[in-house]
């Protein structure tokens, strides 16, 4: 407990109102670098250590792997790593709903096809099944507490695997975090699932808090309010400003009147640690009262990263840009075999890893220790062959007959077309000196740098002219990118 009080000194007036707030439901908004995650840590710490006789669990949420690691490595930092002794816990929210998922199989509230209660939980199906171009999407809905699969005709054209081979992996007991999410909004249609759920709260879980709540969509909203029915102490920590998730479904103005008709009391984080320059802490305030704004031009070689709305973007900005991964337009063994490409330079020329490095060895069917010693003297060859201006074409060519050799199911006839432009987007990269790692706003999230180059479109410019409005989605992924510098934001034009 003595590492816990040294961190109570540190605290701000703010930081400290909100961390020690004793209020049953708790609604911190945090502005960029306004020390959330301390006082998400300090919140855990408090209620895990207030109770010690209480069996009941103290469990915090983000939405992303990352978030949940910072916020686990400042817990055991400021509080020991008993602090998460079992059953305390930090997860990201997809692990609580596969959590209140096995929860439901293993009470018989709902029935798995082939009667499994405990699943293999996947983060998307591409890295494990093929997938293909259609609107035809399978899915699992609750029809009288049995879990069965259907198709919906989408509105627009997705990859999607196979019904077959969809049917074969639900049925194994394989599924995807979207097919819990499927499966969690159908079973709250029915009261038997909402009590149960609600029990598992009620004797499980003492105290939760949600970091980026504003990320939620309707689905995490009605786990928060089980949770609330219970005597389960909720934290909701978040900035509107800051919300990216809308691809999967995410209503900031959902989320702002659920804290307001629910009698959250709010704490505002407004002091910001973060910058270096005046200009930096004035440009923010203008940005949140959607005041316009004009940066500075710049280029990327003077910044330490470079920051878009999407991959595209990116590869068609600055050859000084090496973009962290590829942008979508090819097939999904071709982005994971050029990956892996893109990976061997990103480490020669920045230190850095590929993005979705991982992604594209599991669809690959490799595992890093694999990758060493068999197949990246070849990934190795291709870099210094594009290096030396020879054809991506050839390049390629020459590559293939390693791929089918080393990698089980993959032909030559999968890879008789070529990812041309990609090769020579990397290959121009190749021969410049110099590079700058490129990120989208949405990687950027929840990470800093001493300067950072936004690249702006003609209409995100635009934007920045009139001011802000943090009711549109590209305008809150602007503004993260807009947030992210310690020193000096520069504008990087696109045409």
């Amino acid at each position: 407990m003595t590492r816990s009080s040294t961190g109570l000194h540190a605290l701000t007036s703010q930081q400290l109102t909100a961390s020690g707030s004793p209020h049953d439901r708790v609604y911190v908004e945090a502005a960029p670098g306004s020390g959330k995650t301390t006082v998400s840590a300090m919140r855990f710490g408090m209620h895990r250590f207030a109770a010690p006789a209480d069996p009941r669990a103290v469990v915090a949420v983000s939405f992303t792997r990352s978030a949940t690691e910072e916020l686990r490595t400042r817990v055991i930092r400021q509080w020991g790593s008993a602090s998460l002794r079992w059953p305390h816990r930090i997860v990201t929210l997809d692990t609580l709903l596969c959590d209140l998922l096995f929860h439901l199989l293993n009470k018989g509230v709902l029935h798995w096809p082939g009667g499994h209660t405990e699943l293999e939980v996947l983060d998307t199906w591409r890295t494990t099944l093929p997938t293909r171009p259609t609107r035809i999407k399978p899915v699992l809905q609750v029809n009288g507490g049995r879990i069965v699969m259907r198709t919906v005709d989408e509105t627009q054209t997705a990859n999607h695997p196979s019904t077959m081979d969809f049917k074969a992996s639900i049925s194994s007991g394989t599924c995807t975090h979207d097919n819990v999410r499927e499966v969690l909004q159908g079973a709250l249609t029915a009261e038997a699932a909402r009590r149960a759920l609600s029990s598992f709260f009620e004797t499980s879980v003492r105290s939760l808090t949600v970091d980026e709540v504003f990320d939620a969509n309707d689905l995490d909203r009605e786990i928060f309010s089980l949770a609330a029915s219970a005597p389960t102490s909720l934290a909701l920590i978040g900035d509107p400003w800051q919300a990216l998730y809308q691809f999967r479904g995410a209503r900031p103005g959902a989320m702002k009147a659920y804290i307001s008709e629910n009698g959250f009391i709010t704490h505002h984080l407004d002091e910001s640690f973060r910058w270096g320059t005046d200009r930096q802490a004035w440009l923010t305030r203008r940005l949140r009262r959607s005041l316009p704004v004009k940066l500075e031009t710049g280029s990327a070689r003077e910044a330490d990263i470079v920051l878009a709305l999407n991959w595209k973007a990116l590869w068609e900005s600055d050859s000084h840009v090496l973009p962290l991964a590829i942008a979508p337009g090819i097939s999904q063994v071709h982005k994971a075999i050029c990956t892996l490409i893109l990976n061997e330079i990103a480490l020669n020329s920045l230190g850095m890893q590929a993005v979705f490095l991982h992604d594209a060895l599991i669809t690959l069917g490799l595992d890093r220790e694999s990758l060493e010693p068999t197949l990246r003297p070849y990934l190795q060859s291709v870099v210094a062959d594009l290096k030396d201006g020879q054809r991506p074409a050839s390049v390629w060519e020459s590559l293939v007959p390693h791929i089918a050799e080393l990698i089980p199911g993959i032909t030559p006839t999968q890879l008789a077309r070529r990812p041309l432009s990609v090769l020579s987007r990397l290959q121009l990269r190749l021969t410049t000196n110099n590079l700058t790692p490129g990120l989208t706003c949405h990687q950027s999230k929840g990470r800093e740098w001493d300067t950072v180059c936004v690249a702006l479109s003609p209409s995100d410019a635009s934007a920045l002219r009139f001011g802000l409005d943090s009711d549109r989605a590209n305008h809150r992924a602007l503004y993260v990118a807009l947030t992210r510098a310690r020193l000096n934001t520069l504008a990087l034009p696109l045409a």
